[in-house]
């Protein structure tokens, strides 16, 4: 590790702002943690940080207690932005979050985390991993003054569990442009704007909403899950459309005339969303995307998790457990009100920020950061981020589609199979006997071998699509010029092409 003057902090992220990949990198090495919209709060929250003489390190999702000591020694404080963090699909990784805490001897912080609950707050479906919510409340307790949590749901559910020492405070997406933002909103929204729009691929629904957005707006789907991001490079198809009117296959039109975007940078995102007149959709840090940009949006909030976090902040959302959804994107747009967002942000920001200050913890819009925001702001604008990853395919043959679907498919189950046969391989133990370590080995070698021959087919298909975007890409500059050209000129070189001919 390459030393620094100052402190050096280690944050749980994918990557930081300044790790730039493409869309093949993004999805092979998941540094959006499946969903790109932990890049928002991630990127939020490295910000924050990045104060005078400060280096803040991503830990690449990867935690556990054997990491500890090595982060004890190189760092000088780790801290945890968290999402949805109390849910069962979160289990494992919530034990090996806790047992790593349990072990740090640096300054640590929690920003934030939520519980996936229902819109009536029900915490029943969480009933199976009530230890291993209660031991990372312990561990989190022990090293800091309070559990952060998104909103009122969360800490009504903490404090059933018995821990009473629960902040509110939000998601840390939030600060990223300090405590004097606001959302300014026209009246209506004029037929034809820009828009964007984002999904729950595993529970769609606003197909009516959708549609009239597709029929009457310049409207740009903004998916989020890795498994879309797959569908868009490889075309693989995650999803069954229970709907047509709803981008989840191949054959809707974002997808097919390559007009759905995948964002995979923050700051590229929200540039983006400046463009926009209007967003709106379930997806939460979709919609907060917009409003960081000053663009307004609303959520259409389908659990608790939403729910909860929309109104801490006054984001404007629809409760789809209270009222209906709108059918029309003017209806929805006239229910986006900020009055409470900007009423009450620089207030929700200072609790926020005393809580760091109460835990030792200096952030990036104290008094004396200023050169240390600008230089992190100016590093941001300077940075030139690979452009939103748009669906590769759409000009391709079906056969061709249907290859690169195929590839990927076996491509990703010879990677599960070669990680099913390294953890087989892990267990056996230098107690068991030669032959059967002798089998496993064997099966490890036989899956790279596949696994290697497989990335090098897909290698060859990438750059089939590179070299067809490239030739697409030259002759639409070729038409471009042609289009400047004098129409003399033209006619001419029309004739010499039918003598050549």
């Amino acid at each position: 590790m390459v030393t620094v003057m100052g402190k050096r902090y280690l944050m749980r992220l994918g990557k930081t702002p300044f790790e730039l990949a493409d869309g093949f990198e993004t999805l092979d090495r998941n540094t959006i943690g499946r969903n790109n919209g932990n890049l928002i709060f991630g990127t939020a929250s490295h910000k924050l940080f990045s104060t005078e003489d400060t280096v803040v390190d991503a830990n690449r999702y990867r935690i556990n207690k054997s990491m500890a000591a090595r982060v004890n020694d190189e760092y000088d404080g780790f801290i945890l932005p968290l999402a949805n963090a109390f849910r069962p699909g979160f289990e494992a990784e919530l034990t090996r979050t806790a047992e790593f805490i349990e072990k740090l001897a640096i300054p640590f912080l929690m920003l934030s985390g939520g519980a996936q609950l229902p819109l009536d707050g029900d915490s029943a479906g969480l009933k199976r991993i009530e230890p291993a919510v209660k031991r990372f409340a312990r561990a989190v307790l022990d090293k800091s003054s309070a559990l952060t949590v998104r909103g009122e749901l969360t800490a009504e559910y903490l404090k059933s569990l018995g821990f009473d020492d629960v902040l509110v405070v939000g998601c840390p997406s939030m600060t990223m442009n300090g405590r004097g933002h606001s959302v300014d909103k026209t009246a209506s929204i004029e037929p034809g704007a820009r828009i964007a729009y984002n999904l729950q691929t595993s529970n769609p629904f606003g197909a009516e909403l959708i549609d009239d957005a597709e029929a009457k707006y310049d409207a740009t789907y903004l998916p989020q899950d890795s498994a879309t991001l797959e569908l868009m490079l490889w075309g693989t198809v995650p999803y069954r459309a229970v709907d047509d009117r709803l981008p989840l296959e191949r054959t809707h039109p974002q997808f097919a005339v390559g007009r759905a975007e995948f964002q995979l940078d923050a700051p590229s995102w929200i540039r983006r969303m400046s463009e926009m007149a209007f967003a709106f959709g379930p997806r939460i840090h979709g919609n907060i995307a917009a409003i960081l940009a000053g663009t307004p949006g609303i959520v259409l909030a389908h659990d608790g998790r939403t729910l909860e976090l929309s109104k801490y902040h006054g984001i404007p959302a629809v409760d789809l457990a209270a009222e209906a959804l709108p059918i029309t994107v003017a209806e929805l747009y006239a229910k986006a009100d900020f009055a409470e967002f900007n009423r009450g942000h620089a207030e929700r920001f200072d609790r926020l920020s005393g809580f760091i200050h109460e835990n030792g913890f200096t952030h990036i819009y104290d008094s004396g950061q200023e050169r240390a925001r600008t230089e992190y702001e100016d590093r941001i604008a300077s940075t030139d981020y690979p452009p939103a990853q748009t669906t590769l395919w759409r000009d391709e043959s079906s056969e061709f589609v249907r290859m690169a679907e195929r590839l990927q498919l076996r491509y990703v189950a010879m990677k599960k199979e070669l990680k099913e046969v390294e953890a087989q391989k892990s267990r056996t133990a230098a107690s068991t006997g030669d032959d059967e370590v002798a089998w496993v080995l064997e099966r490890l070698r036989d899956a790279e071998r596949r696994l290697m021959k497989a990335e090098s087919e897909l290698e060859k298909v990438r750059g089939s699509v590179k070299s067809v975007r490239e030739k697409a890409d030259r002759a639409d500059r070729r038409v471009s010029s042609l289009l400047r050209l004098p129409l003399g000129v033209k006619n001419a070189l029309g004739r010499r092409k039918r003598r050549e001919q």
